[in-house]
């Protein structure tokens, strides 16, 4: 089928300091979504530039009966996006869920959203206390009806860093996934290694990591650190998660408060 591109239910609670929520129809699967914003910034009504997606949204998450799947802060949405190679336009943050920059049509399909077989589907998104919001909507790209199964998951950490050094990262989901990527929110790590079942799969320092990126045509971001274990998106080679051990051990160079988002395919690992 021609994948179609419709305007979702009005979102409810859209008001400063709320949580606006949009009940999702289920039936065809999700390829995308698109938030659709137009606020005031203080001066004029503007459609939200794509630097300032955090003056309006804080987090966003997207619920699938009850249970967060994706659990991003808006702002580091349109990081991602970028990092990725995608270009936005005012007004309009895409959330993506079929990944289109995957190397062939069922690496791009198989981390969407397939809803036959949800109870509910949900998109909420914390609105910012003192924003003003003239306009909030919801768009999707969808294509043919298909079985909720594997699909893009984005776990959200919290790390508080007290010192600089070496540290490790721990407390990350083990279990029946394949992990894409780890994005942290801070650009102050030199040197990095990830281990699984004490065999080093990655090591690089910050010149490597960026010299990495480009040749895959990345667009690193500024105050993250980017862990990307698919730089030749290829969807097979997702790290597996069912493992007994996995570490991640990173120099601090600066102390802080930071988000670390973990992305990759939940359910089963690609094929």
């Amino acid at each position: 089928m021609t994948r179609a591109l419709k305007k979702m239910p009005t979102p409810m609670g859209i008001g400063a300091g709320q949580t606006a929520s949009v009940n999702l129809p289920i039936g065809l699967t999700y390829q995308r979504l698109y938030i659709r914003c137009n606020y005031n910034d203080g001066i004029i009504d503007v459609d939200v530039p794509v630097t300032d997606w955090g003056d309006v949204i804080e987090e966003i998450r997207l619920m699938v009966n009850g249970d967060a799947e994706i659990t991003m802060d808006a702002a580091d949405i349109a990081k991602l996006n970028n990092y990725y190679g995608q270009s936005m336009v005012a007004g309009a943050l895409p959330l993506f869920l079929g990944r289109p920059w995957m190397l062939t049509a069922g690496g791009q399909d198989q981390t969407a959203y397939g809803t036959v077989g949800m109870q509910s589907f949900t998109l909420e998104m914390d609105i910012k206390a003192g924003a003003e919001i003239n306009s909030l909507l919801v768009y999707a790209n969808q294509s043919a009806a298909t079985p909720w199964g594997p699909h893009i998951k984005v776990r959200k950490y919290s790390r508080t860093q007290g010192v600089t050094g070496e540290a490790e990262i721990d407390g990350i989901a083990r279990g029946e996934y394949g992990m894409f990527a780890m994005h942290i929110g801070t650009a102050q790590i030199g040197g990095v290694e990830v281990l699984t079942n004490q065999r080093k799969v990655y090591d690089a320092d910050k010149a490597i990591r960026d010299a990495h990126a480009d040749v895959a045509g990345r667009v690193p971001q500024a105050n993250m650190t980017h862990i990307d274990l698919v730089p030749e998106n290829r969807i097979t080679e997702a790290l597996p998660m069912n493992v007994q051990d996995f570490r991640v051990a990173l120099d601090f160079e600066a102390t802080g408060s930071f988000p670390i988002y973990v992305e990759g395919i939940e359910g089963a690992m690609p094929s």
